[in-house]
This record gives structure tokens, sequence and C-alpha cells, in this order.
């Protein structure tokens, strides 16, 4: 089985508390799981680490299914790495990993490769072959192999269990503010500034044309966002604009255009990251380019004066590495 560890601490050479999971956006109720795995961990003397994967595993069982992802693998590891964990291992999901049973993953993998004495299972996970197990069996199978299994508690939020789907269908609508509440944090997307249309230009609103940089990350609901745009290390109040530009005659090709405020430097093949801080309005035709500049000019102060009570994403949310 081939796996990739990635060792934060010096620690992580003792044996390990573990959970497993996909870990997509490393949201609230991640964070809650791992801080919990912490408080086992730290009562038996034990490492800590999250068992992942560095591609989502129904990419191997289904050829053409598209993951519509909250983070990539590099984002996540460093996520990963911030919440104060020992350890953690990417796992290279096979269709052989897929054919194994819970007891053979637990012993085989978790104990004979990874170390894990104890696991700590999110209260909705499953895995092996054999999925019509639940947590007792979890249970009896780690008992019979020197293996202690504990479930843990979810994050409840307004009555439901923090988790990545319910955040990607908050992105997906636009609901920005509510997965930021969820996320701990402002939702980004990223990628290669490109040459575009120069439209924005003639309107007075020159715009930044982004070709994500990754072709499996969510991209949210078409409309006009204010976000902040960091670029270099530095971050920029900017206006988003995420959709198919019908005044201009856009067809089907889907345009992700920032406008960054006070900013003259050529940014042409550099990565921009957009931080989405609040969704202003949907995307609309206007009768005219006049029409449409005058609403782009409304937008624009309605994004500063968003923004001006929003810090930027370093300081506005804690620090993953202060929860504990």
């Amino acid at each position: 089985m081939n796996f990739t560890r990635l060792d934060f601490t010096t620690c992580s050479d003792r044996p390990m508390a573990a959970t497993i999971g996909f870990f997509d956006g490393l949201h609230l109720g991640h964070r809650h799981l791992i801080d919990q795995l912490k408080t086992v961990a730290d009562e038996r003397g034990l490492c800590t680490m999250a068992v992942t994967f560095g591609r989502h595993p129904r990419k191997v069982l289904k050829s053409d299914y598209r993951p519509q992802l909250l983070t990539d693998t590099a984002e996540k590891t460093t996520l990963l790495r911030q919440s104060g964990l020992d350890a953690c291992t990417l796992l290279d999901f096979t269709t052989q990993m897929a054919a194994m049973t819970a007891r053979e993953f637990m012993t085989e993998i978790l104990m004979g490769q990874l170390g894990v004495k104890v696991l700590l299972m999110g209260y909705d996970h499953h895995f092996g072959c054999d999925r019509g197990l639940g947590f007792d069996d979890y249970q009896t199978i780690g008992r019979s192999c020197g293996m202690e299994v504990i479930q843990a508690t979810p994050l409840i939020v307004d009555g439901q269990a923090v988790s990545s789907s319910r955040i990607r269908r908050l992105v997906a609508e636009g609901s920005i503010q509510a997965a930021a509440r969820l996320l701990g944090r402002y939702y980004a997307i990223g990628g290669t500034v490109t040459e575009g249309h120069k439209v924005g230009r003639q309107l007075g609103f020159p715009t930044a044309n982004i070709q994500p940089a990754d072709a499996e990350r969510l991209i949210p609901s078409s409309g006009v966002y204010a976000v902040w745009a960091e670029a270099g290390g530095r971050y920029h109040e900017a206006m988003l604009n995420i959709g198919h530009r019908p005044t201009l005659h856009n067809g089907n090709d889907l345009s992700i255009e920032a406008h960054l405020f006070d900013f003259a430097d050529n940014l042409y093949g550099q990565h921009l990251t957009l931080h989405l801080v609040d969704r202003l309005r949907d995307e609309r035709q206007f009768d005219s380019l006049d029409s449409l500049a005058q609403q782009i000019g409304r937008d624009a102060e309605q994004t500063l004066n968003l923004l001006k009570q929003c810090s930027n994403p370093s300081s506005y949310f804690s620090d993953l590495s202060s929860t504990r």
C-alpha cells in the first residue's frame, strides 16, 4: 500500500491516536473532532494523527465522478498541520483498498503500518467493503486486535451537524457568510490571472480574470461578491463577478473576474486567491453598457463599505493553531 507520512512534530515516532476521514474543507466540525482526538491522546500518552486521502475515494470507485471540493490536498494538509496534530498520513486509495474489509483495514493498515493504538471515529464515519457495520462492530474488531475504538461527538450549529456537504450546499447557493461561519474562515478560490476581454477597463473597473488552479474546486453560484484578494502575500479590497456576463453575450463560458481597488500593478501570470466575504446580488443582464457601469459603481461602493467592517483573512478568524 502506498502512503505519504507527514510528520509535524518530533512526537510522531510514538504510538498513535488517530482519526480517519477525507477532511474536505477542514471546517469547525473537523476541528471539533481533532480537539477530541487531542484529549484522548493526552490521557493515554499518545501522539495524534489524521489519516486521510490524496484523492477522493469515489473517483476510484466511479471514474466519471467529479467532486466539488472545498480544499485541495495541499490546503488540507496545511490546515491539518496548523491544527496542532503531530502527523498526517495520506493514503493512496485504490480498488484493492476498496475491497478490504474493516478488519483488514484496521489490522493491516491502521495497526500494522501506521501504529494506531486508539481510533477515534467520526459520528457518521464508515470504512471497509462491509459497509453495513456499525460502531459496535468496529469496537468488537478493535478489541480483538488490541485497538481501542472510540466514537466522537459531532459539532451542532443551528440544530444540524457541521459537515462538508452542508458547507458545499451553502457555497453553491451563494450563502457565503453562513459557509464561513461553519468553515471558521472565508471560503476561498484561487488561480492564475489570464488575459481577458478588457471590457472592465472600458467601464472604469479593470478586472483580473482568474483561471482556477483546481478543476475540482467548488465555484460559488453566479453573482457579485465582496472579497479580499490575496496577491504576493498582501490583501487587497476587491469585488468579484462570477457568471456568464449576459450583457456582453458571453454565451456559456463562465468568467471569474475580480476588480482590486487601489491596485495598478500587472497581475498577468500571477496567482490570485479570492477570499469571499459576502454575496451582493445576482448576475443579471443590463440594457446597455452605461447601465452596467452604473450598477458596477453601486456594487463598488457597497463592497468598500462592507469590507471596512470585515478584517482581512489574516486576522478575522482565529488561527487554527489556537484550538486545543
